[in-house]
């Protein structure tokens, strides 16, 4: 039988790692545009710090496996504070990604309203062009109102946006979240760690690769807060943590490129959705958890500020790329001018966007969370 426990307080080291991980995502798209050879599928050609360790610093698609892990951790333990409150649970998690969304489609609509073409402009004009500047509107534009639609349903329906390309991983974000706090529901406290590796071994049948992160998070979270993680051989975090970059590191189509055996697609080094990245993730966050070292790394202040406004970084940095940044490459404006001007502007613009809308938004919730579930919340037993 499991010790009883009570749900864990916040990790600050958690809130700095999602900060760092989404501030890699926007250099990741960064380099997508203006350096696609440094990005794996991107361009025509490829450096080889791509499948170094190096390249955890601006590897997008592992930045993503590791909000995805995040979120499972942080799902289950909201989901643990309010098991019965499933009707609760659902609309605000729902709202809570869906309004911000629908908020950064508006302000990619007005990007592209304003630069309607410089994508198509910029990709006429490089030597070597980038895929990643197809994943956006470059013929007439819709109507704003099919922003807010696409913003409160369709990147959630259909998987994707062409207003603001990083929006793909909202359905997974919204599916993963409202499982767990099915699962949570259900499962009385005890045999949630069984429910939860019979929901791995359920993904690993057929459901894709990204939702296994919100399993293992869920998994992670049960086992930290049962305190099942800390008695385990000092030795076994650090390699953790050495498995997490060496794993999580190379790019799309490492394995062919190293030469590795042959395995089915989804246990492929650097397959960026398949089951290795979200394992490394999975990887990483035990480390954080359990190196001292790492966790007082990620509980600076600069890592916890852009843990902060990490949703916002997310969510409004790729518009102004493929808008504001391209025109101004067309322009002849020097690089060092322009990723300034981004990186800064970017930074601007997120923690305008939490200001404004993410925190006043939470605060919000709350109160409507309160008013969906007006009896006390607590866990269903340890």
């Amino acid at each position: 039988m499991f010790p009883l426990a009570q749900p864990s307080p916040r990790i600050a080291a958690f809130d700095g790692l999602r900060g760092v991980a989404a501030a890699i995502v926007v250099l990741y798209h960064y380099l997508c545009l203006l350096h696609p050879h440094l990005a794996p599928s991107m361009g025509q050609s490829l450096t080889g710090l791509a499948d170094t360790p190096l390249h955890l610093l601006w590897n997008g698609r592992f930045a993503v496996a590791v909000f995805f892990v995040l979120s499972g951790f942080v799902m289950a333990a909201a989901a643990e504070r309010r098991a019965g409150a499933l009707v609760a649970n659902v609309v605000t998690r729902y709202l809570r990604l869906a309004l911000p969304v629908a908020a950064s489609c508006m302000l990619a609509w007005l990007w592209l309203t304003a630069f309607p073409d410089s994508a198509d402009r910029m990709q006429a004009t490089l030597a070597m062009p980038s895929r990643w500047l197809n994943f956006t509107y470059q013929e007439p534009l819709k109507p704003l109102w099919m922003a807010v639609a696409d913003g409160m349903a369709g990147a959630f329906v259909r998987g994707y946006s062409r207003f603001n390309n990083v929006l793909w991983t909202m359905r997974f974000e919204l599916i993963g979240s409202l499982a767990i706090f099915a699962l949570y529901f259900l499962v009385a406290g005890r045999w949630r760690l069984p429910a939860l590796a019979a929901a791995g071994v359920a993904v690993l049948a057929g459901l894709p690769d990204p939702y296994l992160a919100f399993v293992l998070g869920a998994g992670l979270y049960e086992m930290h807060r049962r305190g099942l993680l800390l008695p385990l051989p000092g030795a076994l975090p650090v390699a953790a943590l050495v498995a997490a970059i060496l794993l999580g590191s190379p790019g799309e189509g490492a394995h062919l490129r190293l030469d590795l055996p042959q395995v089915p697609e989804g246990w492929q080094i650097g397959e960026p959705r398949g089951l290795v990245p979200v394992l490394a993730a999975a990887f990483l966050l035990y480390a954080v958890l359990t190196l001292p070292v790492l966790g007082r790394i990620f509980s600076a202040r600069l890592p916890v500020f852009l843990g902060r406004i990490s949703f916002g970084l997310y969510l409004v940095h790729v518009p102004p790329l493929y808008t504001v940044v391209a025109w101004a490459h067309l322009e002849g404006l020097p690089e060092p001018l322009i990723a300034t001007a981004f990186f800064a502007g970017t930074l601007i613009l997120a923690l305008g966007f939490t200001l404004a809308i993410d925190e006043p938004l939470l605060r919000r919730l709350a109160l409507l969370r309160d008013r969906l579930s007006p009896e006390p919340a607590h866990g269903r037993g340890a």
